[in-house]
């Protein structure tokens, strides 16, 4: 092999290796701030996303604008933080909040809620009860599934604090013929 053979095999191997390098720096760059891949497990968020869906949500918006009542999340489950769980913004900070007869109230106006299936009921739980009125702090946050039967929510931890927040859900991306926006 000529000197200039081994050079160009090593200028290869060493644009390879450096291309590597810039790639895996800017794909850990971008999953650590800016986005964040999960897997929807169970079927607390149908219809609106089913079991075994590929989410991708962003991280940056949450830090310069404020989660709005419909939008779906990502959050770290308040007693098990490595644990993600994906479930939809119902009550927002400072407000009140209330079930009643399978309702939902919002300092005292019912909620409507289109993305539920007919018929749905939101029925209490261990921390947030029927018949009784809660106030929201400052910082914290009302997360429910959209399928209400089947899904563990703020409804059997409480509410929500802001520094458990991870990123807003903004895409299936798998299975492939499921790509989609999520809006709220």
């Amino acid at each position: 092999m000529s000197s200039s053979t081994k050079r160009s095999v090593l200028d290869y191997l060493l644009d390879i290796t450096e291309i590597l390098i810039i790639g895996s720096t800017v794909f850990l760059l971008v999953y650590l701030f800016v986005g964040q891949l999960l897997e929807v497990t169970g079927e607390s968020m149908s219809p609106t996303l089913m079991d075994r869906e590929q989410v991708l949500a962003e991280k940056l918006s949450t830090r310069f604008k404020p989660l709005q009542r419909g939008e779906i999340i990502i959050f770290r489950h308040p007693d098990q933080h490595s644990r993600l769980l994906i479930k939809r913004v119902i009550g927002l900070p400072k407000e009140n909040f209330k079930l009643s007869q399978g309702q939902i109230f919002i300092n005292g106006a019912l909620l409507t809620e289109y993305y539920l299936l007919a018929n749905t009921q939101t029925t209490g739980s261990k921390m947030i009860i029927e018949d009784q009125e809660y106030s929201l702090s400052n910082t914290s946050y009302i997360l429910l599934g959209d399928n209400r039967e089947k899904s563990s929510d703020s409804r059997s931890f409480g509410p929500i604090r802001e520094e458990l927040i991870v990123g807003r859900a903004v895409l299936v991306y798998f299975p492939f013929n499921h790509i989609r926006l999520i809006e709220h």
